[in-house]
C-alpha cells in the first residue's frame, strides 16, 4: 500500500465477537497526531539493504509513556510518548559513541538500556557491558554500569558507584521500582567466566552482591519475584548444564537431583506462583513443554509438538505462568495453555483480525491491561501496536520498515520433504512475484551458524531483494539447525562438509523436480556458515551450480581451532572441537580451500577486512587455490567492515555487485 495509507499513531482498530471469532472491523477514530520521525524513503535496492526505521517499541509499567527504539544512520536512540497526549516529548541518544540495544521500563518514569556497539551485519553488536539509564523526560540519564560508570576511581567488587571493567546485563529491571538485578562478568577473568548477580540502583549505580553462577557462561533466570532460581548453559562438549538455587540459603544443585527432573530436562522458566519450573523434554520423540513441582516432582503436560520444540512463549509477568506455546513446524502456530486467559483471548482476536500476519506480545503494563504486540509477516516487516486487552482494541503505532509495500512482496511458502537418506527437511521457497512463463533462476540461500540457527517464515530484506529481481529464493532448515530437537542438531556436529550440505543440495534438486525453478540456472550464496555452505554444495553437486558467492565465509576448517574469536575461550574451543571436529585430515577433506579443483562454478568472495569471527584469510586462502587453477575469482573487499557489513553504503555497494555478478551467471542459454 502506498506510505500514505500505512497505519499512522491516532489510527485505532476495533475488535468484536467473540473471544474465537474477533474480526477486524473498522477504523473507528482518527485524530491528528505527529509522526515518531521523518524519513526519505529510499529507492531502488537500497529499499533493502537500508536498516529497518524502528527496531523495538515498550509500554511503561502504568501506561504512561511508550518508549520506542529508532534507528537512524546506523544508530539507535529512544523516542519516549506521553500516550495521554499522542505527543513525542523526548529523544535520548546516549552518547560516546554506543548505541541502545536492549532496553526495559525499571519503573513508569525511567528506563534501563543496554549499550552496544556494532560490529558488522552478521555479527552481534558487541557489549562492553555498560548499563545506561534516562528518564522519558530525556533528564537524568548516565552510565549506571561499566567503565564509564560513576564519576571516576576505581571498584573491584561493585561497592560504589565507580567504573567497572565488566560485563553486565540485565536479569531483572525492577525489584521495587528504584533497584534492578543485573549480571556481571569480569572482564579480567581468564577463560571461561563465572558471572556474579547484584542488585543495581537504577539512579546513582550503587550495587551490592546476590550469588555468582554455577559454573561459567551460565544463562540466568528468575521467577516473577526477581529471585534468581535457574541456570543454563553447555560445557565443553555442548552437553546440557542446568541447576536451581533455593532463595532461603542460595545453594545451588543440579537440577537433574531433584525428583521429577532427567539430565536432559532443559528449563525455560520458573514460577513462584506455582513453585514449578517449566521444562522441555523429548518423550518418545515428542517435545514436550511440561510444569515439574520443585518440592515433590509431580509434572503435568502443558503442550506437545511432534515436529518441533517450542520456539517462543507468551507469559504472564505477574505469575510467571505460560499462556501459549508458539511452534514454527514450517509456519508459525500457538498452543494456548490457558486459552480463557486474556492475553490468550487477546492473541485469537488479532489472529482472527489478521489471518495473513504473525502476532507476537512485546510487553505489557504491571496490570495486564495493555499490551504492545507486533504484526507481521513474511511479506510484512512488521507494525507495532497497542491493544487495550480489557477492550479488546488495537492501535498501530508505527511500521517497522516505512518504506516497504507489502503488497509488492514476494510470498514465502514453507515446504518439507525427505532428503536422500530418508530424513525428514524443512525449508522455505519464496518465488518472484510477477511470474513469467518458464520457470525463473534459483538462488539457494543457506543460513549461517549452522547450530542454534534457522530459517524462519517471516520478513526477510534478503530475500525480498532477490525475488524483486526475478529469483526464486531457496531456504533450508537442514540439519544441524535449531528447533527440530537436540538429536537434529547434533546430526549436523562433523558433518559440515557432507550431511549438513547434501541436505541443501537435496532440498535444491527436489524444488527444480517440482519444475519450480530453472534446474539450468542456479546460483548458490551465504554469509558465515552459508558461506561455506554455497562454495560447499558447488564441490558436492557441480552439475548443479553455476556460480557461488560467499560472503563473510569460513572456506578452511584447519584454521578454525587458532583463528578466529571463537577459539578465545575454552568454551569456544569446545564447540569447535565438538561440531566441527579436530581431525586435521577430516577438517582438510571438508575445506573448501583444499578441493578448489572440484569447484567449478564462477566464484564471488564477498569480506570485510576487520573481521575476527571468519579473519580475510579464508577468503585469501580460497581466492589464491583458485587461482593456482587458472580460476579467476571476482573479489569485493570493505576495508572498514567486520563480520557482514554494516554500513547502508557498504552493504549497497555489496549486494549491487551480488546481484550483477548472479544475473550474467544465470542467463537463459
Amino acid at each position: 500500500m502506498p506510505p500514505s495509507s500505512r497505519l499512522t499513531l491516532a489510527t485505532v482498530l476495533c475488535l468484536s465477537g467473540g473471544a474465537a471469532s474477533l474480526t477486524l472491523v473498522s477504523a473507528c477514530r482518527h485524530a491528528a497526531s505527529p509522526s515518531l520521525a521523518s524519513h526519505e524513503a529510499p529507492t531502488g535496492i537500497a529499499v533493502f539493504t537500508k536498516h529497518a526505521k524502528y527496531v523495538d517499541a515498550k509500554i511503561s509499567p502504568k501506561g504512561t509513556f511508550l518508549a520506542v527504539l529508532e534507528l537512524e544512520q546506523g544508530k539507535t536512540r529512544l523516542a519516549f510518548i506521553d500516550l495521554a497526549a499522542r505527543q513525542i516529548i523526548s529523544r535520548v541518544d546516549p552518547g560516546s559513541g554506543g548505541m541502545v540495544g536492549r532496553f526495559f521500563w525499571a519503573n513508569d518514569e525511567r528506563v534501563i538500556a543496554e549499550l552496544v556497539y556494532p560490529l558488522g551485519y552478521l555479527a552481534p553488536p558487541v557489549s562492553y557491558g555498560e548499563l545506561y539509564a534516562v528518564n522519558a523526560s530525556a533528564r537524568n540519564g548516565r552510565v549506571i554500569f561499566g567503565y564509564q560508570a560513576g564519576d571516576g576511581g576505581t571498584g573491584t567488587h561493585f561497592k560504589k558507584a565507580a567504573p567497572e571493567r565488566a560485563w553486565g546485563h540485565v536479569l531483572y529491571p525492577s525489584l521495587d521500582e528504584k533497584t534492578a538485578l543485573i549480571e556481571a562478568t569480569p572482564w579480567d577473568d581468564a577463560g571461561d567466566k563465572y558471572s556474579w548477580v547484584y542488585t543495581l540502583d537504577i539512579n546513582n549505580g550503587v550495587s551490592s552482591k546476590v550469588t555468582r553462577s554455577p559454573f561459567p557462561r551460565a544463562t540466568l533466570l528468575t521467577d516473577e519475584l526477581g529471585e534468581v532460581r535457574l541456570a543454563l548453559g553447555r560445557d565443553a562438549a555442548l552437553n546440557l548444564l542446568a541447576s536451581a538455587r533455593a532463595p532461603t540459603d542460595g545453594k545451588w544443585s543440579e537440577l537433574a537431583t531433584h525428583e521429577g527432573f532427567t539430565s536432559d530436562s532443559v528449563p525455560v522458566l520458573f514460577s513462584a506462583h506455582d513453585r514449578a519450573v517449566h521444562v522441555l523434554d523429548s518423550v518418545e520423540h515428542r517435545f514436550g513443554l511440561y510444569a515439574v513441582n520443585i518440592d515433590s516432582g509431580a509434572r503435568s503436560l502443558l503442550s506437545q509438538n511432534d515436529t518441533v520444540e517450542p520456539s517462543s512463549y507468551l507469559v504472564d509477568d505477574r505469575t510467571n505462568q505460560i499462556v501459549a506455546v508458539e511452534y514454527e513446524p514450517d509456519l508459525p502456530l500457538y498452543d494456548f495453555v490457558q486459552p480463557e486467559h486474556p492475553y490468550a483471548r487477546l492473541l485469537k482476536g488479532l489472529g482472527a483480525a489478521f489471518p495473513d500476519r504473525h502476532v507476537r506480545f512485546v510487553n505489557a503494563t504491571a496490570d495486564a491491561k495493555q499490551a504492545v504486540v507486533l504484526v507481521a509477516s513474511d511479506r510484512d516487516p512488521g507494525t507495532y501496536m497497542l491493544a487495550d486487552v480489557e477492550k479488546m482494541t488495537v492501535q498501530p503505532i508505527i511500521d517497522r520498515i516505512p518504506w516497504i509495500r507489502p503488497d509488492e512482496m514476494a510470498e514465502v511458502a514453507a515446504f518439507h520433504f525427505k532428503a536422500s537418506d530418508g530424513v525428514t527437511i524443512h525449508g522455505y521457497l519464496t518465488r518472484p512475484r510477477t511470474r513469467a512463463a518458464a520457470a525463473p533462476p534459483l538462488v539457494v540461500l543457506p543460513h549461517g551458524g549452522p547450530h542454534g540457527v534457522r530459517d524462519h517464515w517471516a520478513f526477510n530484506s534478503e530475500v525480498q531483494l532477490l525475488a524483486s529481481e526475478g529469483f526464486a529464493v531457496l531456504q533450508v532448515n537442514y540439519r544441524g539447525s535449531s528447533g527440530y530437537g537436540r538429536n537434529f542438531t547434533r546430526a549436523g556436529f562433523h558433518k559440515w562438509g557432507d550431511r549438513v550440505v547434501q541436505d541443501i543440495v537435496d532440498a535444491t534438486r527436489f524444488v527444480v523436480g517440482k519444475g519450480l525453478a530453472d534446474g539450468k540456472r542456479v546460483c548458490s550464496y551465504g554469509g558465515s556458515f552459508g558461506a561455506y555452505a554455497a562454495m560447499q554444495s558447488a564441490i558436492l553437486a557441480p552439475d548443479l551450480f553455476r556460480c557461488a558467492v560467499g560472503y563473510a565465509g569460513v572456506y578452511d576448517l584447519t584454521l578454525m581451532p587458532e583463528l578466529g574469536d571463537i577459539q578465545n575461550t575454552p568454551l569456544g574451543q569446545g564447540y569447535v572441537r565438538t561440531a566441527v571436529g579436530d581431525d586435521p585430515a577430516e577438517l582438510e577433506r571438508a575445506s573448501p580451500v583444499h578441493n578448489a579443483d572440484k569447484l567449478q562454478a564462477r566464484v564471488l568472495l564477498i569480506h570485510g577486512s576487520k573481521d575476527e569471527r571468519t579473519p580475510i584469510e579464508h577468503a585469501e586462502r580460497l581466492r589464491q587455490a583458485l587461482s593456482e587453477r587458472g580460476r579467476p575469482v571476482e573479489w569485493l573487499v570493505e576495508p572498514n567492515e567486520a563480520h557482514g557489513f554494516y554500513d547502508e553504503a557498504a552493504r549497497e555497494r555489496m549486494y549491487r555487485r551480488l546481484l550483477d555478478f548472479i544475473k550474467d551467471n544465470t542467463r537463459a542459454q
